[in-house]
């Protein structure tokens, strides 16, 4: 019995020392920018790399890097490099505007399940960007 507790116990303490997986890490989705949905047909989407503390996404007419820390609560997002495109609408050149002003306002996160919110420094303020994370398939 004492040599099941303690394997039970090495196993854990192996477990503990594991990396685990960032809960910013992976693609999501823009629902809203600074409080207004997407224009229809409108796709914005960002995903995180915190183990290579970057940003990659598509602004909804160009694809985009970012560099990106994060430690609890706070984020910073760098300057952000653009692959020039055209965009497919008026629509989607005026969320792209709106997002790119807003990102580097991003100071602060709140993770909530499977929503993230991109918030700026001071409390109280008004959600910048919110993202839904994107299912496993796709």
């Amino acid at each position: 019995m004492k040599r099941i507790v303690l394997a039970a116990s090495a196993a854990l303490v192996l477990a503990a020392c594991q990396p685990a997986t960032e809960p910013l890490d992976g693609r999501w989705e823009v629902q809203q920018i600074a409080g207004a949905s997407l224009g229809e047909d409108v796709d914005i989407w960002m995903a995180f790399d915190t183990e290579n503390e970057t940003i990659t996404g598509f602004t909804g007419c160009n694809d985009f890097t970012a560099p990106v820390s994060s430690f609890s609560e706070t984020i910073a997002i760098g300057p952000v490099s653009e692959t020039p495109a055209e965009c497919a609408s008026i629509a989607a050149a005026t969320d792209e505007q709106r997002f790119l002003l807003v990102l580097p306002q991003v100071q602060r996160q709140i993770l909530r399940g499977r929503s993230l919110e991109l918030l700026p420094a001071a409390s109280g303020s008004e959600t910048l960007i919110r993202l839904r994370r994107e299912d496993a398939e796709g």
